[in-house]
């Protein structure tokens, strides 16, 4: 493997990539699929398609972020000139197209969702990054579509839906307490985020009610007969973890958004658990 072809490799951030397609197959696990060869063919489409759309989301943030990444991450191959921006542009688009066209492969919904979280990948590092909660909610959005993808490769709908929404909103409530702790930083470089247009105390407050939603729904799965007590135990935990984090802010953003990290490990733990114990 020659040097050039490390740094695209490098470029795509694989552990990343691999974490959010990994989520997808939490979203095919919880469905109650039934175990077969077929499945095992869906379950690597859908992994697949998820890297390689995560990758290009990747790639497309480098691009449009290539100046600050210069000095705040120089060693990262587009920034330290390994790769040409006008090559990174390119590679990217063909990572977004080449999942997009796999999820193509799986059903018209996945279509859909991998469609749509290209779209919004480019717009959201293009524009919409550093606007006030829109890249908040965009952020959480793209994140929680990876579990209901999963689920929609095997045509499962009800608990992957709840697992999105509660990942969704627990995402977006965990990126403004890290706007909190990026504060200073992020004034300098001209951004609009929630804790600079309105002040920290009320982004606090935000992230707290953002994920009172994501605790709210949690119990849906328990309550629909679709899990039993195991899961019920585990996410009530998970749920006291989170709003704990979240209230934390208050003493430490960066303690905060660390502590709402292990939490939402908790609620994973909870689904793939509850699932086991069917």
């Amino acid at each position: 493997m020659t040097f050039h072809t490390r740094s695209y490799i490098a470029e795509l951030r694989p552990f990343n990539c691999a974490m959010a397609a990994g989520a997808s197959l939490i979203g095919i696990f919880v469905s109650s699929a039934e175990f077969t060869s077929a499945l095992l063919i869906t379950a690597l489409f859908a992994f697949t398609a998820v890297f390689l759309i995560t990758g290009g989301g990747n790639v497309i943030n480098d691009y449009f972020d290539v100046d600050i990444d210069r000095i705040n991450k120089p060693t990262r191959p587009l920034p330290a000139g390994l790769i040409t921006q006008s090559k990174a542009l390119v590679y990217a688009c063909i990572l977004l197209l080449l999942g997009t066209i796999l999820a193509s492969l799986l059903n018209s919904l996945c279509l859909a969702i991998a469609a749509l979280s290209s779209a919004l990948l480019i717009l959201y590092s293009w524009r919409l990054k550093r606007s006030v909660l829109i890249g908040n909610l965009l952020v959480g959005y793209l994140t929680g579509s990876v579990f209901l993808f999963g689920g929609a490769s095997v045509h499962a709908f009800y608990v992957p839906a709840v697992l999105f929404i509660s990942a969704m909103f627990a995402i977006v409530s965990r990126e403004i307490v890290k706007d909190i702790e990026d504060l200073a930083g992020d004034r300098r470089m001209g951004a609009t985020t929630l804790p600079i247009k309105y002040g920290d105390s009320l982004s606090r407050k935000a992230a707290v009610l953002f994920m009172l939603i994501a605790v709210a729904v949690s119990p849906i799965p328990f309550i629909i007969s679709a899990f039993g007590f195991t899961y019920l135990s585990i996410i009530a935990v998970a749920d006291v973890a989170l709003l704990a984090a979240a209230a934390f802010s208050w003493k430490s953003a960066a303690s905060s958004a660390r502590y709402m990290k292990y939490g939402m490990v908790i609620v994973l733990a909870a689904y793939v658990l509850g699932r086991i114990t069917l």
